[in-house]
């Protein structure tokens, strides 16, 4: 039995069926599950990595993406450590949505929290490449505009940039511990 050298709790939020589950089931279980059920709150998983030399356990709080999950989710954000902001790539509406989340993000988990946002579903729009390069402008124009530590397209189905998105906000949070 081995002992953690970090502790992370990490936000997930966005819009409702944005991904939000999909990506972390393509994470934890390294598989795409097409037809994902709703998220009613939250739900809770746990994932153990080493990271430059450091042990790390990570408590993903995958949060209900639906405007009756709202009231509760300023409590889930207590004691986090990061979150990611997703939004789909295919429907714009979800991108302008990120404001709200950041928004919560910023009001109730600690002050400073690191942000990243995430553009999922990448595989929808990518034979599409003005719509690509324009989504890719937008999510980065986001990220930079509110403050994000950071930008990813990824796709849960082909398993874009889904493990190098999280291993970018752990490795941010290893450093910020070391300082």
């Amino acid at each position: 039995m081995s002992t953690d050298d970090c502790i992370f709790k990490l936000l997930v939020g966005g819009e409702g069926g944005v991904g939000k589950t999909t990506i972390l089931a393509r994470y934890l279980q390294g598989e795409f599950v097409n037809d994902m059920k709703m998220t009613v709150g939250a739900q809770f998983h746990v994932a153990r990595l080493e990271r430059n030399g450091a042990k790390v356990r990570i408590a993903f709080w995958d949060l209900g993406g639906q405007d009756q999950f709202r009231f509760i989710l300023p409590s889930y954000c207590l004691g986090a450590h990061g979150a990611f902001v997703l939004f789909d790539m295919s429907r714009y509406g979800t991108l302008e949505a990120t404001k709200d989340w950041i928004d919560l993000f910023k009001k109730s988990a600690p002050p400073g929290i690191p942000m990243m946002l995430v553009g999922t579903k990448y595989d929808a729009i990518m034979n599409d490449a003005e719509q690509a390069a324009s989504m890719d402008a937008l999510g980065n124009q986001f990220a930079r505009e509110f403050g994000c530590i950071g930008y990813a397209s990824t796709s849960s189905r082909i398993g874009l940039n889904v493990a190098e998105s999280i291993h970018f906000m752990v490795d941010h949070l290893i450093q910020l511990l070391n300082k």
